[in-house]
Formats: structure tokens, sequence, C-alpha cells
């Protein structure tokens, strides 16, 4: 029931500027995988299996209903013949001539209907046959492309070098299930390079654009042969800190490294205590020492402050390293784009005397060579010598998880400025876009809202009447308390979400479950008004129709892309800080803002772009002292409206929370969420004005697929055709699989994509798996670069106001 006071939104406002993000290879080269006359034998098999299926329909209730009859007569011998029909019919086998004069057509129909779609499945066996065996052709000339090897290289150094070993072969005579093993890599590496946006290298480009009231509808710039402007190498943060580790370990670095305090520990005057609870006892001599460290003196100075001998002070800085809360080699800010520049910096000033500068100086320049190499063979023997040097210095693997999907990483990274920049959006079309994004994000946000308020709740309750606690104590109780309290203090969140359901079933037509169709003001019209302002960066993608153009709502990100490492090769850096400092409202201002900062693993999300305050746990934030916070610092106060954060200079608000952290959650900035809807075992596509608001999405079992360890690709690929008919599912589907980071692009038309599916699901022993049509679909995309089609979504970001 809704009220009409509640049709009441924010008002979003979009910022000026935005990303552009898009494939490194055009859609083809993930189109031309597939093989023509199985996709042909493969529709008509559908066709086939969809007329057995109208005519079981027809037959079966026809046939219970002769079984009564002939219970109720005892007419035994053709309780026989029904029974034996009805198993038929059970597992969609085959009849017989029909000997029942009173069922004669539809037995007829049926038997009909099923010798065509059995002789349609020999035909689509056949031709799954033809395929395997042309499978290397249609794959060489993908993997035969430089450009594609040379993102081979960059994406998976070992598996580019599979890929040179595979073409110059002639290819085997005879698949064996190595071959099998390495067609289905390819494939998913095509599928990666075709469909996904890596944000790194010439194959995904970071591009960057704006909002201009001199232009109507989308203005791109200029294309180059490379696809990119500039490139950059990145050495990967995990390689940095390996260097750093053997710096510390060098006997000529003894005692010169500063130990440095972990920020997630607190000292006091007698008392060492651990952010899992433990505390230790020091002496009196070894608290003097402990209250001394302070990342910038060495353990001599350390020694000399405490009035304790060398040894002594190195055995006691050993043991507080081991356990967790004092760093004995240099650590690299986690927020720094540029790690390695960092520790030369480091290294210049404390270890001059030494060789390492000009190691790190080497390393360095070797990457720089790696990043403008002007072809994947260069490229390739580059990568070797820098992965010699870094090994030789770090002692180390240069190389983490070699070889898997995803979890490759490389010492070294390429990161590019794209071409097509500018990118100019018109007020025309952006006005577009917030309008027809609203009702949605209106609903996102108040159930992010919602949430984020029972996280707080929850976390008010554990204070068990405490004023005041450290927020690390908040933490423990929060990980060792049963979250069914948080459960029920989410209802109101799960309520609302299920009138937002109601109101999407309301909209499904009985003649295409597939899909919903809602009003915006009937959206509108589910939300009351906003308590605060709201902040969302989501993806967008846009589908150029026949009829008609939409735009495709992805992932709702609470992140703003300009303070990570998205933010690189902006044209106006200053301007681009300065138009997301703006409004910081969703956050109470730049005076509360703060972000939670762990050790990075990655690119980060987090640079030293960001505006506001960090609060340091296990990683050093920056270098600016006056930047960051130590979580020990950090406490939560019980007030009027809950509890909230403090440090010594008054509250602080969470950049973002994570779902599974309700510790962070319930201090952060609510996160859009829009509720998934599922009606029996689907989706359906909701679509709210020109907006794609869910794409349509089936909850599907492995057991669909036939993946048994005696079927091979055949039994699987008529199961995934049979699928397709019960299901009505599309030819082009992103899979998503438990075990799985990332969703895989799939072409049902594909005997090896459905392949990889099932090798997928049998690797990951998965009994069940998600599949999502793919909007836009390879037909309706609207971008083209170097004169194809290629898919590509926009990174925008809305600040929503209270109307």
């Amino acid at each position: 029931m809704t009220r009409p006071e509640a049709a009441v939104a924010l008002r979003w406002r979009l910022s000026p500027r935005l990303l552009l993000r898009r494939a490194g290879f055009g859609i083809h080269w993930w189109l031309d995988l597939a093989h023509r006359q199985t996709a042909e034998r493969a529709s008509e098999y559908r066709d086939r299996t969809a007329a057995l299926e109208r005519a079981r329909a027809v037959l079966l209730p026809q046939l219970v209903d002769a079984v009564s009859r002939a219970a109720e007569t005892e007419d035994k011998p053709a309780l026989r013949v029904l029974s034996k029909a009805r198993r038929a019919l059970g597992r969609r086998g085959e009849l017989g001539p029909a000997s029942l004069p009173e069922l004669r057509e539809p037995m007829a129909a049926y038997q009909a209907a099923w010798l065509a779609a059995h002789r349609s499945a020999e035909l689509l066996a056949a031709a799954v046959t033809a395929e395997s065996a042309d499978r290397d052709r249609r794959l060489r000339p993908l993997l035969g492309d430089e450009r594609v090897r040379d993102a081979l290289l960059q994406l998976a150094p070992a598996f580019h070098a599979e890929v040179l070993r595979w073409c110059a072969t002639a290819g085997p005579k005879a698949v064996r299930a190595k071959d099998r093993a390495f067609q289905r890599r390819a494939y998913l590496y095509a599928q990666r390079l075709a469909v996904k946006n890596e944000t790194t290298s010439f194959f995904g480009p970071l591009v960057h654009g704006k909002v201009s009231d001199e232009v109507t509808g989308i203005l791109l710039g200029g294309e180059t042969p490379a696809g990119v402007r500039e490139v950059e190498a990145f050495v990967a943060f995990w390689a940095v800190c390996a260097l750093a580790e053997a710096i510390a370990a060098d006997p000529a670095m003894a005692d010169l490294v500063p130990p440095s305090w972990l920020p997630s520990c607190r000292r006091d005057a007698s008392t060492v205590r651990f952010a899992d609870g433990r505390a230790v006892r020091l002496t009196d001599d070894q608290a003097a020492l402990v209250a001394a460290i302070d990342g910038e003196r060495t353990v001599g100075v350390l020694a000399d402050l405490a009035g304790v001998d060398l040894v002594a002070a190195r055995t006691l800085l050993a043991k507080l390293a081991r356990a967790g809360a004092v760093r004995r080699a240099p650590e690299p800010p986690s927020t720094t784009s540029r790690p390695l520049e960092w520790l030369i910096g480091w290294a210049g000033r404390h270890a001059a005397h030494t060789s390492w500068p000009t190691a790190l100086t080497d390393v360095r320049q070797l990457a720089d060579r790696y990043a403008h190499a002007a072809d994947h063979a260069t490229r390739a023997s580059r990568l070797a010598d820098l992965e010699d040097r870094f090994t030789g210095l770090a002692g180390v693997d240069a190389r983490r998880a070699a070889g898997r999907m995803y979890a490759d990483r490389a010492v070294v990274s390429i990161d590019a400025r794209g071409d097509q920049t500018p990118v100019l959006v018109g007020t025309d079309t952006a006005r577009r876009w917030a309008g027809q994004l609203s009702p949605v994000l209106a609903v996102a946000s108040h159930h992010g809202e919602l949430r984020t308020l029972a996280a707080n709740q929850w976390c008010g309750e554990l204070m068990r009447g405490d004023a005041e606690m450290p927020y690390d104590e908040l933490i423990r109780r929060v990980q060792n308390a049963p979250e069914e309290r948080l459960a029920e203090l989410e209802k109101p969140a799960r309520q609302f979400a299920e009138s937002y359901r109601e109101l999407v079933l309301s909209g499904v037509d009985p003649a295409d479950p597939r899909q919903s169709v809602l009003t915006p003001e009937s959206v509108l019209a589910l939300c009351p008004p906003p308590s605060r302002p709201a902040f969302v960066s989501p993806d967008v993608l846009l589908e150029h129709g026949r009829d008609e153009d939409l735009i495709v709502l992805g992932e709702l990100h609470p992140y703003v892309f300009a303070w990570g490492s998205q933010g690189h090769f902006s044209d106006d850096p200053d301007g681009l800080a300065a138009d997301f400092t703006a409004d910081l409202s969703p956050w109470g201002g730049p005076g509360r803002l703060a972000t939670v900062i762990r050790r990075r693993r990655h690119k980060g999300l987090v640079s030293d772009t960001f505006p506001g305050r960090f609060i340091e746990v296990t990683a050093v934030a920056t270098d600016d002292a006056t930047r960051s916070v130590p979580l020990s610092a950090v406490t939560v106060v019980l007030a009027e409206n809950g509890p909230r954060l403090h440090d010594s200079d008054g509250e602080l608000v969470l950049y973002a929370g994570e779902d599974d952290h309700p510790h962070l959650r319930a201090f952060a900035a609510p996160s859009a969420s829009l509720p998934t809807v599922w009606i029996a075992g689907q989706a359906p596509r909701v679509r709210v004005g020109d907006l794609i608001a869910q794409r349509a999405r089936w909850a599907c079992r492995a057991a669909d697929l036939d993946i048994a360890p005696q079927h091979g690709t055949t039994e699987i690929f008529l199961a995934a055709q049979r699928l397709r008919t019960t299901r009505g599912l599309p030819r082009f589907c992103f899979a998503a699989l438990p075990h799985e980071p990332k969703p895989i692009a799939v072409d049902l038309d594909n005997p090896l994509a459905v392949e990889v599916l099932a090798a997928l699901l049998r690797a990951g022993q998965a009994d069940e798996f998600t599949l999502a049509e793919m909007r836009p679909a390879p037909d309706s995309l609207w971008l083209e670069h170097h004169g194809r089609p290629t898919t590509s979504e926009f990174r925008i970001a809305l600040t929503g106001g209270v109307r």
C-alpha cells in the first residue's frame, strides 16, 4: 500500500565528470568463435523441442483422464498401455504407434513431434562433432593476432607462452583432454577481452569525460591506431612490499630500518593491547622503548632513549614484530599510486650507503621499458628481464597465482589513457540519464538507508549501555555476536524490499513473465521522504535498439572513481578533484569524511586523492600524519540518534560500508542497494520508463546441463538447448558461479562456451548457478571503436539532496 505523501524522491545531481569504460577488442572476436552450422541446427532443435513440449502438454491431461476411466472400469489391458505411455511421456520418450482409439490423434501428434525432435537431435549431435573438429581453425585468428597476444602477455604470461607454443604447431591430429582444456581457457580469455572492461592497458583504457552544454548527445574524441594516447607502468604493491622486506633483511641495513607501530595495536604506559583483545604487560625498560617507536627512529636510537642495550632492543622488537604490533620493514602507503617511487625515495634517505637506491631505480627503468615495448615479443623479453631482476633482489617468485584467471598477478601492470577523448556528454543526455535513474535510485537509496540504520542499531545494542567505548572493542563484539538480532533489526528493510517485489510482480505481463513494466510514478510512490543526502556511482550501459534507445543499469557503487586508481590520466586532475569535493553532504562535509585503510592488495579503491581522513588498521595510509588516525584512537560514542564514530577532532562518517562488515556499514554513508526480485526461480527484467533497472536472470541447477562425468560436449550442449526452450533463455548470457570471482560471458549457441560453463561447474563442484541476459546484446551496442561494435559502460556519479 502506498501513500500520496510518499511520492517524494531524492533530487539527484549528476556529477559533471564521468568515465567511459570499454572492452579492449570488438565484440566480433567473441562472436566469431561460434560455429554457424551448430547454431542453425541448435535453432532447429529448439523449435522441434518446443513443438514436442506443446504436443506433450496436450496429450498429458487427456492421458491422465484416460487412466482414471480405465481404473474405474478395471480395464487392465488399457491400464498397462496407458502406464507405459505415461512413463514414456514422463521421460519425454518415444510412444510408438497410437493404440488407443480415443487418444489416437494426440498420441500420433506427440509421436510425430518426438520423431522430429529425435531426428533434429541427431543432426545437432553431428554438428557438435563437426564444431569440435573445427575449433582450432576458429581459434587461430584470435590467438594469432599480435594485439591479442600482447593482451594475454599482460594478463597471464604463462598462458601467453602456451599460446605461442600452440600457434607454432599445425594443430593436433586427434583432440586430447589437454587440447580441450587449452581451448576452454582460450575461450575464457576471449570473452574477457571482447566483452569485459579490464580497466588496464590498451585493452581496457581509462577514458575520462564530462558533461557539456556545448554539445547534444554524446561526442567522442578521435581514435589512434593503438587505441591509447598514453601508457604508464605501475609496479605492483605486493612486489614493492617484497622489495621492502628484502631491504630490511639485508645485513647492510641491520638496525637502520626504523621500526613502526601498527595502528591496530594500542600502547600505554605498561601494556600492549592487540586488535583481537590480547594484552601483554611490559617492563619499564620495554615500555620506554615501545613508547619511543615513531617510524623514524632506528633501533640504536630507540635503545639509547629507553636505556637498554642493543641486543635487548632487537629481541623485544623481534617479538613485537612476530606478534603483529611492529613492522621491521619500510611500508609504502597503501593509498599511493606509485609505491615503487615511494620506496626509491625511502632508500635514498635511509639506505644511501648501500646499492638499494640504484637497484630500485633499475627496477623502475625495466618496468618503463616493459610498458613502452613496441610489440608483444619485445614486451615478453623485457618482462623476463624485469622478473629476473626482481627475483634476484626480493628472493621471491615474480608471479603470484600464475595462470589462474583473475588471480594471476605479475610484478608490473600497465594503465593507459584511452583514445576517443575527450568524451563529451550533452546536458540533454545527462538530464535524461538522471531523470530515468531517479525513481530507481530513490528505492535503492532508501533500502540502503534502512540496512545502515539496522546495523547502527545493532551496534548500539552491543554497547550494552556504555556511553563510549574503543571502536576495536565494538568490532570484536560485532564479530563474536550471533547475527540473528541483526536480522530482526533488518525487518523494515525486508518489508520495504517485499513492497518493491509486489510492485514488480504487479507489472509482469502474464504473456511474458520475463519482464515487468513499471511507471516511474509507481516506483517513486514506494519511497518515504529521504532523511539525508546520498551518493551513488552507477554503471550505465546504453542500448541502441531498432525502435528505441534504452538505458541499462549495471552495478551501483558507493565509490567515487576520482578518489581511486580510476582517477588516473584525467586531462584536468584539479578540476576532477574540485568537482567531486564540491558537495560532500552525504558524509556530513569534509570535516567528517573518513575511510578505513587496510593493507592494500590491488590497485586500490582509495588513493591519496581522497579528500577525507584515513583510519589506519594494518596499513600506512599516507606520509601526512595529520590526515591519519590509528584505529586504536577511534571511539564509539552513544548519542541520541545512535552510536557515532569519533576521534579527537569530533565525529567521523565512513566513506563506504560493506555488506559483510556491519561494524563498517553502521557508521558509513548509506550505500544504495536495489533489491533483486526473484519470482519462482526467475528474476524478471524490470523496466521503468526507458530504464532497464534489472536484467532478467534465471536460477539454474548444474543438473540442468547433464554434467555427469560420463556425459560429453554433445549431451551437455543438447541439455543446454532444452534448458533454453523450457526457461526461455536468450542466446547471450552471463553465468555467475559461486566459486568464480566474476561472471562468465556465455554464447549458448556455441558448444565451446557451454563446455566451458560445464567444466567450471564441475571444477567448483557447484550445484547451482545463475544466468543473466546480456543487455545490451551484441547487435545493440552503441559504441564503435576502430569501426567495430564494442561493449562499454559509463561510470557516473550522482548526489541526492532532500527535496
